[in-house]
């Protein structure tokens, strides 16, 4: 992990009562593979880099059921411009609408 990345070993400390949790550990767009047979209900994205939001966004956009949520963490932020640039790019023309959060975030509802 990088060294903004949150530690591991902090990450699975602060989830071990949730028994649902996986963790794979590494860089995207290689870690997504692990996970390429499965369908999503709910993604968070927050890999603050244009290259990764994307590749994350095209990844999970095709695995998530409908109704599933994505959730961009660092849409509004300015330190990750690069983040809202992806989302935006990558829903325009797509049915599914940006909603921005009070909280910095962005939510995206995939379309049936």
């Amino acid at each position: 992990m990088g060294r903004t990345a949150t530690e591991e070993s902090v990450a699975r400390a602060n989830l071990q009562d949730f028994k649902n949790v996986n963790f794979h550990v590494g860089w995207i767009p290689e870690t997504l593979e692990q996970v390429s047979n499965r369908k999503f209900a709910f993604v968070h994205i927050d890999v603050d880099l244009y290259e990764p939001t994307a590749s994350s966004l095209a990844f999970f956009h095709e695995r998530l059921l409908p109704g599933g949520m994505i959730v961009c963490d660092d849409y509004g932020s300015a330190r990750c411009p690069g983040a809202r640039k992806a989302f935006d790019e990558f829903f325009a023309g797509r049915p599914e609408g940006i909603i921005e959060l009070p909280t910095g975030q962005a939510l995206v509802t995939k379309s049936a």
